[in-house]
């Protein structure tokens, strides 16, 4: 699809199933991937799955990163981890997420927190901690994955459409800061994507019609290209057959 090679990653949110599959999406165009995950245990099985992927003990191409996503210490002592290993940082996938509902009439701030903990303050910190090597090479790729709930709240989801339109908001200030120095910023927003979790949430509805996590990965690997380079501060919404 894109030549990848040689370019070193940044990945968070490595051990749900859209992570699995960015990660598979990435290795097959060449790229090299750092996983910063907070459960060391489930990043070791996300290595494992991926067999002769992850590379060897003498090449690895998948390497593991023991960082909290939302830890500025500790993701820089990532980033200096990669830099190390493979003397470059090309991107930074922010791929941290989850649905909680919560009520708009309510006003549970303390829920709202949460969502924003867990989606804004996740990408934040990891991307800020990954731009200084993008900005010194003059080169450099975000893409963070938000939600279509971005663009339009509902009912019930009061927190989690604030945290994701806040991590647009911030994309796009974070884009046309950075627009003359090489380095892109853009969201992508599904609709539903076809995992486990949300067949079980869901049982009556005909998920051949969500976006799948290969879809998703597809446009996260296109945004992550050079020939993306015209393309920063957009939101990209993957409606699929919804």
């Amino acid at each position: 699809m894109f030549d990848l090679s040689a370019h070193a990653v940044v990945l968070t949110g490595a051990t749900s199933n859209i992570g699995r599959a960015v990660i598979r999406a990435y290795l097959a165009q060449g790229a090299h991937v750092a996983i910063a995950v907070r459960d060391q245990a489930k990043g070791e099985q996300v290595r494992a799955d991926l067999g002769a992927l992850a590379g060897t003990p003498a090449d690895p191409l998948v390497m593991l990163l023991a960082a909290d996503p939302g830890d500025r210490p500790a993701m820089e002592r990532a980033v200096e981890q990669v830099l190390r290993a493979w003397g470059r940082l090309d991107v930074v996938a922010n791929l941290v997420g989850g649905y909680a509902a919560s009520d708009a009439a309510a006003g549970d701030l303390p829920a709202y927190r949460a969502s924003w903990d867990q989606k804004v303050a996740t990408a934040v910190t990891a991307t800020t901690a990954c731009l200084a090597p993008m900005r010194a090479r003059g080169r450099g790729r975000v893409v963070s994955v938000s939600s279509l709930a971005a663009l339009k709240g509902e009912k019930a989801a009061a927190g989690y459409a604030m945290a994701n339109a806040a991590l647009v908001r911030w994309t796009e200030s974070l884009a046309d800061e950075l627009k003359r120095e090489g380095v892109t910023a853009n969201c992508v927003l599904p609709r539903i994507i076809d995992t486990p979790d949300n067949r079980l949430a869901m049982p009556k509805a005909d998920p051949s019609r969500w976006a799948t996590p290969d879809e998703i990965a597809a446009l996260i690997v296109f945004l992550s290209s050079d020939e993306a380079s015209g393309i920063t501060g957009a939101a990209i919404p993957v409606v699929a057959r919804t």
